[in-house]
């Protein structure tokens, strides 16, 4: 075989050992399988697997909180943070003692989506406490603290539990994705029937109602009484006329009477 031939051939062993298999490498970790299946459902493990070095900050099942309820592209945003785009071993982070914060670079700082610093990690190790991860957006408070390193392969891939997830501020303060179906309409109640009117009720309804007219003037005419055209109506004025002739006719008698007298 000739030498550029050689050459060529471990060349090819080189670049086979060196690709990463993110999934393969924490298969045996059932802990960490929520956070797997997240990764490879998000796109997140196929971008892993395409880099030659990366630390991988994982956090247990018990611990992802409400990521399991976020929509996909916030999930994928926040499995990214995760991804450190260096090398980084326990052994090696606890030699880099220092009183300010190590600024290291994440894979979704490289998505050209990042904003506010929300590609960037703040790494802190004091020597005197835990080494801890935040992220380095504005108003992201909660920091994850190094747990343990779960599994390495120098200086390709290193795996590091850390406590809970990094907060992210413009994660942390958005609400979950809302349910996939619209709630339904409020039923608009139809008016109330009207009651049944009762046997009485339905019994006056249809008798007809009592006139407001006196009965005395409502009442026909007696046939008996005379109207105003009869003869007991003209005896009635001729009577005052009777008497004055009466009377008139005993004046005169009267008179002649005392006129007899006195002759």
């Amino acid at each position: 075989m000739s030498s550029p031939s050689v050459a060529f051939f471990f060349l090819l062993l080189a670049s086979a050992a060196a690709k990463l298999d993110i999934g393969k490498s924490l298969s045996s970790y059932s802990e960490f399988s929520d956070f797997v299946n997240m990764l490879n459902e998000t796109g997140v493990a196929d971008e892993i697997n395409s880099k030659q070095t990366v630390t991988l900050l994982v956090v247990s099942n018990g611990n992802l909180g409400s990521l399991y309820g976020r929509p996909m592209e916030t999930k994928k945003m926040v499995l990214s943070v995760h991804v450190v785009l260096d090398y980084y071993d326990e052994a090696k982070l606890n030699k880099s003692h220092s009183k300010t914060a190590k600024i290291l670079t994440t894979l979704y700082q490289q998505t050209g989506k990042a904003r506010n610093q929300v590609g960037f990690l703040n790494m802190m190790n004091t020597g005197k406490s835990a080494v801890v991860f935040a992220s380095s957006s504005p108003n992201s408070h909660l920091e994850a603290q190094l747990v343990k390193q779960v599994t390495s392969k120098p200086y390709d891939l290193s795996v590091l539990q850390i406590s809970n997830l990094i907060d992210i501020a413009s994660v942390s303060s958005s609400p979950t994705n809302a349910p996939a179906y619209a709630p339904p309409p409020r039923k608009v109640l139809a008016p109330a029937p009207a009651p049944t009117p009762s046997l009485d009720e339905e019994d006056n309804r249809k008798s007809p109602a009592p006139s407001k007219t006196k009965a005395t003037d409502a009442s026909p005419p007696d046939a008996d009484a005379p109207g105003p055209g009869s003869d007991e109506h003209k005896s009635d004025v001729s009577v005052p006329c009777g008497d004055y002739l009466a009377s008139t006719i005993l004046l005169i008698f009267t008179c002649a009477w005392l006129l007899f007298t006195m002759v």
